[in-house]
């Protein structure tokens, strides 16, 4: 069964923007102090929140070691990868059925394309990720770092 929305999905600029009135509005309305501050607080906050959504494009990182998914809004990759704090922090894109793209190592950047002729997509993901952990132990053995 379809969902019905009742109303039209705006951006997060205009979101945010509507609620920056929201709060203005509450300084004014017809309430206690701690009631108009309570409002006025709750719509400044998720106007941050929305005008920080809408400047950073969401990318999906997963820790490769723990296959943990995680959604990051940054305003590059390697943003998104540094937020993490993990060397095992990789961007993945899906460009297929069974295909993937990764990037990892964001001061110097690998690209993985990888595809599973046979499996499900998400056997092909788990391949892509033990591929990613040996490639970052085998680097760290190079250098004589463990990870």
């Amino acid at each position: 069964m379809a969902k019905l929305r009742l109303f039209p999905t705006r951006d997060a600029s205009a979101r945010a923007a509507a609620h920056r009135a929201m709060a203005r509005a509450a300084l004014f309305s017809d309430s206690s102090t701690r009631t108009r501050l309570k409002r006025y607080n709750h719509h400044t906050e998720k106007a941050r929140a929305l005008e920080e959504q809408a400047g950073h494009p969401l990318h999906v990182v997963y820790l490769a070691r723990s296959a943990t998914r995680l959604e990051i809004h940054a305003p590059t990759w390697q943003d998104a990868l540094r937020r993490t704090g993990r060397a095992d922090a990789c961007l993945v894109e899906q460009t297929g059925e069974r295909e993937f793209e990764v990037t990892f190592s964001g001061e110097s950047p690998r690209v993985i394309d990888y595809r599973l002729h046979y499996g499900t997509a998400a056997a092909a993901l788990r391949a892509v990720l033990d591929y990613v952990v040996h490639h970052l132990e085998v680097a760290a053995g190079a250098h004589g770092v463990e990870s």
